[in-house]
């Protein structure tokens, strides 16, 4: 990666179902944060084009969500891609995209400081109510950029370490994850903290986590945005809705330095664990009937 990558996290607050809305509000964020502040990234969260979903499948719902969705390229990756090239900065913004079917994706856009598609991350984990609505991605790219090797990922992808293992093994030094994250009865609040220095240390990698705010639907969403850094620290967290923005600065060095000391490529046994698929029944799963 390069020597210096400044990110600014917006923990952004979507107008449900306004993609015009949106992007206009995501633009002037990132024209701002770049007239005040040095910014190489500026991450927006999950679906942040159009709003979260509903906790219970609504018909008329997803029928409004096809119609507000975006294809890539499309109007978001224009409208954020003119500023991308404004500002000299790039964007990662999670949106509803539209497939040639009208089929629905979760996915996560970046776009280079040129304001060009560099790649697009389609959510492969699917949670709750989400297969409903959206159709799964198949892949977990790792993105060749001018800041260094980029993984992305959407929110529930994160509980699956093998994700960023595979990206970080194929060449990410920084890895994005964008979440719409409300709490969950009976988890920690620091949940999404816990996550981020656990993701960045285990890989000796870059973690970004961008969560939003606002109420939708009866869910709250609490922010608390994270970045750390490759040995697991803490560069900036947010709290909530005091913090719109997180800020840090990534230091090339640093990540250099932890994989001098653990060369996951050298030290990696996929000899040992394989592809990690089951090869008998989990523990506690039903015995098989007698014949």
């Amino acid at each position: 990666m390069k020597d210096t990558v400044d990110v600014a996290v917006m923990q952004f607050r979507p107008r449900p179902l306004d993609l015009t809305g949106n992007l206009r509000d995501m633009a002037a964020a990132v024209r701002t944060e770049a007239t005040h502040h040095p910014t190489d990234l500026v991450v927006f969260p999950e679906l942040a084009t159009t709003g979260y979903i509903p906790a219970a499948y609504n018909s008329t719902f997803h029928r409004q969500l096809v119609a507000a969705a975006d294809t890539v390229p499309g109007h978001t990756s224009e409208a954020l891609g003119h500023v991308a090239r404004e500002t000299g900065t790039h964007i990662a913004v999670g949106l509803t995209e539209r497939g040639q079917h009208d089929e629905l994706f979760n996915t996560l856009l970046l776009l280079g400081r040129d304001g060009d598609i560099i790649g697009a991350h389609r959510k492969v984990h699917l949670w709750d109510q989400e297969p409903a609505y959206f159709h799964t991605g198949n892949r977990f790219d790792v993105l060749d950029t001018g800041l260094g090797g980029i993984g992305l990922s959407v929110c529930h992808d994160s509980r699956f370490p093998e994700a960023t293992r595979q990206q970080v093994l194929n060449g990410a030094e920084i890895l994005i994850c964008v979440f719409a994250y409300a709490p969950d009865p009976g988890v920690p609040p620091g949940i999404l903290t816990h996550r981020t220095v656990t993701r960045a240390w285990e890989n000796t990698a870059y973690y970004i986590l961008a969560n939003r705010l606002g109420t939708e639907y009866g869910a709250t969403y609490v922010g608390r945005s994270v970045i750390a850094g490759p040995t697991g620290q803490i560069l900036t967290a947010g709290h909530g809705e005091q913090d719109p923005v997180i800020r840090a600065r990534l230091h090339h060095q640093p990540l250099a330095d932890s994989r001098d000391f653990v060369n996951l490529s050298r030290e990696h046994r996929p000899d040992v664990y394989g592809n990690l698929t089951p090869v008998r029944p989990a523990l506690n799963s039903p015995e098989p009937e007698a014949p």
